[in-house]
């Protein structure tokens, strides 16, 4: 072979067939050819991989891992034929119990596997288990098996020490070995030149030579005659320019250096050649490695004969994907010696499972929640999740115990704060989370069972088919089982989303979970919002839309922001408002080690449109993620949940500028149609009002003139739910109105005070429209429908001056994602007097108005002509009793005249009410009562 490197890596714990195909400690097999150096990348393992063997017709490659599995691997494609989970696991090389160095035979027909204390024989193609050789009398586990030149031989060296030659055909033992000093082989090789020579090496780097092996086990005098071979050692690290030179110096001046030819009085009497006896360097002068001569050879038998089958024509068939395992979100695999049970954004949860110890570390975030926590692995907890109000662990069954659940309820107010419940026997654990006050476990004979933090087993149902991974969120649990078989290479998993407290059906009901080719489920979970997401094996994060028919939609690939191919982001928490997406970044592997701890990372969210290096593009991402991630408010205050009006402005603030900016390209491209198209998706009065001037500077008359076209068919669309909506609130203001009072004090003895307030405050509101521009915040904070939108702040009531804080913030569901046209309810006696496309400033309220108009005046608040005002003036005066300002103003209006000669009637309303607001609060009521 020429003096080239085929392959190079950064590792040195990878093993390396030097005839095609390499591995290294980032889980990756790279299969090479020699002649060009092209080469491909087999990935799947998720350990480090412990050795490889190539198909002698270079059309498989067979491989191990410290993950438990042997897979065959199909090189032309680079697919996973065969997963064979038949080895123990471990997390590094080092740790490994076995090497599992596999092999061929000579034709590649058959594959032979060390494991434990046999070698399975498995058949090419079927990969189906035909034989097997084991031998009783080794005490170590098997690690290698090399087979010789001429496939009737196969070496085995085991863990102890012991090296043993099994002739294939009878399946027994020929020739057997034992490390004087017991160490550990760790590599075998055959003599291709000479006939019965093994080359092996012992875990301190010694070189050991095995020569005259038995060519069979025919009788037993031969078989007793092998077994009493020695072993010439040389001792160090020898250098490949000068072999021969330090294998002389190493031996003993007494021993002969080369084996001398046999005659004929060497040969036994069974007319077999005795074994050359050949002495250790650093032995003493008793055979310590000699056999006892009465081992008996019926312990070295095999298993039922190894029958080579007929020659049959196999044809590609169907073959089912391997059902994905069920996993723990947030955790790393249960074979490591120290592992993440959980991590997620209240706390973390690491187990440490060694021959010293096997503990459990439990950290919040928040040390005020909780202090941390160290116990002891009593129970052999595999699992656990956490919220802010327990700690959860279970364990798998075993022979002795069943599989049991246990509870931490910090929480509680009382003294006995853990419980443990266990399964039947026939059920076992294997997924849990924790929401709101509630326990979900999941079992393999595909139940759900639902459990208080109290103890109390509240719900129980199933599902169809074996659970893969849990979460919960408040009072959502969202379940990944697998449907059915999908096709070659992916998985088919089915959803369920539902809320446990009963009062709303399933959200999603066993539908099905959308991942990428050939990939798997890596993560599920919520957003601190409460929004549903999950992330596939191919970095692939998905979050669902729930106004788009609860749909799965993809927000991020985080193999895009990984540095290498090997590279990985393992996530930890999704928030939605800021947009962020904390994940760990995991180099050449899939799992962040525990120690040292690994930072956290955060990446951004983007939603794959198409050419996304143009302008309009990315205005077009922008204005989709903004709106995709501000769906929650409306999602939580479906269910009576409450939140500050001002957060979800915040949210939208970069909706309404992605809208601007996409509207200006369009007009600037003289894409007036997609203008008007991007005027449709404006939400109020203010952005329209830009749109329209700018169209109107950029002499798109056309343009503008269309979009008040669209301003009037919205006024129209509003002022048909108009009716529906004042009764609705007329409906909910008598009951809504007597529980802010019952929260606010005694109703007997606010309510004249509360109504006095109203009357002064309405009459200044009358007046005070047009110099005022309300540019309070406001929008769909309560659902008037929801037991819990009663619980509405005082603030806004304050704010508002109006008699019913509700009105302002209850639109129906069916006009509140519309709620930018109601600006134009007021408007449309002005649109009519008006010939030209440009919106004026807003103003104050009329209650003359319904209700519906007065909310919306709010919201959007628009200005209405003189006429207009003083009708209202006069109708509200006639219909109501004259409130405080109405009487204050009647006696002081001709003082302000006198004052202010040159002023007009409205700056005269000013003016008073001005002054009336500086009079004391107690002599407005005094004023009111006199009259």
């Amino acid at each position: 072979m020429p003096n080239t490197k085929a392959l190079r890596y950064a590792h040195s714990d990878g093993h390396t067939d030097l005839c095609f195909e390499g591995t290294g400690n980032d889980f990756t097999i790279k299969v090479v050819k020699v002649d060009n150096c092209e080469h491909k990348s087999l990935r799947g393992h998720e350990a480090p991989v412990l050795s490889v063997a190539l198909d002698p017709q270079e059309e498989y490659v067979a491989s191990s891992s410290c993950d438990g599995s042997v897979v065959i691997w199909k090189i032309e494609d680079q697919s996973q034929l065969k997963i064979l989970n038949i080895l123990p696991k471990s997390n590094d090389v080092s740790l490994s119990k076995s090497l599992c160095r596999l092999t061929w035979d000579s034709t590649g027909k058959f594959l032979f596997i060390p494991v434990e204390k046999e070698v399975k024989i498995f058949e090419r193609d079927t990969w189906n288990e035909v034989g097997k050789l084991v031998d009783e009398t080794v005490a170590g586990i098997f690690s290698l098996a090399v087979l010789s030149p001429n496939a009737t031989q196969l070496a085995v060296g085991s863990t102890d020490g012991h090296l043993l030659v099994f002739d294939i055909n009878s399946k027994t033992v020929v020739e057997r070995y034992k490390h004087p000093k017991g160490f550990t082989l760790t590599s075998l090789a055959w003599n291709p030149q000479v006939e019965g020579q093994i080359a092996f090496c012992d875990k301190e780097g010694q070189l050991g030579l095995l020569e005259d092996i038995a060519k069979s086990s025919s009788n037993d005098t031969t078989s007793k005659s092998a077994v009493k071979k020695r072993a010439k050692e040389t001792h160090g690290i020898f250098d490949d320019d000068d072999d021969d030179f330090l294998l002389e110096a190493t031996q003993d001046d007494n021993e002969p250096k080369a084996a001398e030819p046999m005659d004929e009085d060497d040969l036994s009497n069974d007319g077999a050649a005795g074994s050359k006896v050949l002495k250790p360097l650093d032995d003493s002068d008793d055979d310590t490695s000699k056999a006892p001569d009465d081992i008996d050879d019926a312990a070295s038998s095999v298993s039922d004969a190894l029958v080579l089958p007929k020659t049959v024509i196999h044809t590609e068939t169907y073959k089912p994907t391997p059902l994905q395992n069920a996993f723990q979100a947030g955790s790393t695999p249960v074979h490591l010696s120290s592992r993440f049970m959980v991590w997620n954004s209240v706390g973390i949860i690491k187990q440490y499972n060694t021959e010293e110890e096997n503990s459990i570390d439990i950290e919040f975030h928040d040390t005020s929640i909780h202090h941390a926590m160290h116990i002891t692995n009593n129970y052999n907890y595999t699992m656990a999740d956490m919220s802010t109000e327990a700690v959860i662990l279970a364990s798998e069954k075993d022979d002795d115990s069943p599989s049991k659940l246990t509870c931490m309820h910090f929480g509680s107010w009382d003294s006995s704060k853990e419980w443990t419940i266990s399964l039947p026997d026939n059920e076992e654990i294997q997924a849990i989370t924790i929401g709101e006050s509630w326990i979900a476990i999941a079992t393999d004979s595909r139940t759900v069972r639902i459990i208080t933090v109290g103890g109390i087993q509240k719900q129980i149902f199933s599902i169809a088919g074996p659970v893969v991974c849990m979460a919960a969120h408040s009072n959502q649990l969202l379940v990944v089982y697998h449907r059915g078989t999908g096709i070659p290479g992916d998985q088919c998993l089915g959803v369920i989303l539902q809320y446990v407290d009963g009062s709303k059906r399933s959200v999603l009901n066993m539908d099905s979970l959308p991942l990428s080719r050939k990939s798997s489920l890596s993560w599920l979970g919520f957003s601190a919002e409460g929004t549903p997401f999950y992330m596939d094996s191919a970095g692939v994060v998905r979050m669902l839309n729930r106004k788009f028919g609860n749909n799965w939609v993809q927000v991020a690939n985080t193999k895009s922001h990984a540095k290498g191919k090997s590279d990985h982001y393992w996530i930890v928490g999704v928030h939605e408002n800021p947009q962020q997406l904390r994940c760990i970044p995991c180099k050449g592997s899939r799992y962040p080690a525990t120690l040292p701890r690994p930072a956290v990372a955060i990446l951004p969210f983007s939603i794959p449109l198409c050419e996304m290096n143009t302008e309009k593009s990315q205005y077009e991402e922008s204005l989709s993620r903004s709106q995709l991630f501000a769906n929650h408010f409306d999602h939580w205050t479906s269910q009576g949940y409450e939140f500050e009006e001002s957060l979800k402005e915040e949210v939208l603030k970069p909706v309404q500028e992605s809208l601007m900016k996409l509207f200006a390209l369009s007009a600037r491209s003289d894409r007036e149609y997609r203008a008007l198209e991007v005027c449709e998706l404006m939400p109020d009065q203010h952005t329209l009002q830009l749109a329209i001037k700018y169209a109107s500077r950029l002499k798109h008359i056309q343009l503008a003139e269309r979009i008040s076209e669209l301003v009037r068919r919205k006024l129209e669309e509003e002022e048909a739910g108009g009716e529906e909506q004042e009764e609705e609130d007329t409906y909910s203001q008598p009951i809504v109105e007597r529980r802010w009072a019952q929260r606010n004090g005694n109703p007997g003895d606010n309510a004249e005070e509360d109504q006095e307030e109203e009357q002064e405050e309405d009459g200044v509101n009358q007046y005070e429209g047009e110099e005022e521009v309300d540019s309070t915040p406001s929008g769909p904070v309560l659902n008037l429908k929801s037991s819990k939108s009663e619980k509405t702040s005082k603030p806004q009531f304050q704010l508002s001056g109006r008699s019913n804080p509700f009105r302002v913030s209850t639109p129906s569901k069916g006009t509140g994602s519309t709620k930018g046209t109601q600006v134009f309810d007021s408007m449309t006696r002005k649109k009519a007097e008006k010939t030209t496309p440009v919106l004026t400033a807003p103003t104050g309220k009329s209650k003359n108005n319904s209700k519906t108009q007065s909310s919306q005046a709010k919201i959007f608040p628009s200005k209405k002509t003189k006429t207009t005002k003083s009708d209202n003036i006069n109708n509200s005066t006639s219909e109501k009793t004259p409130s405080a300002f109405d009487l204050w103003l009647a006696e002081n209006k001709e003082s302000i005249v006198e004052e202010n000669p040159d002023v007009s009637e409205e700056d005269v309303i000013s003016i008073a009410t001005e002054k009336f607001r500086q009079i004391p609060k107690e002599e407005r009521q005094v004023k009111l009562h006199q009259n």
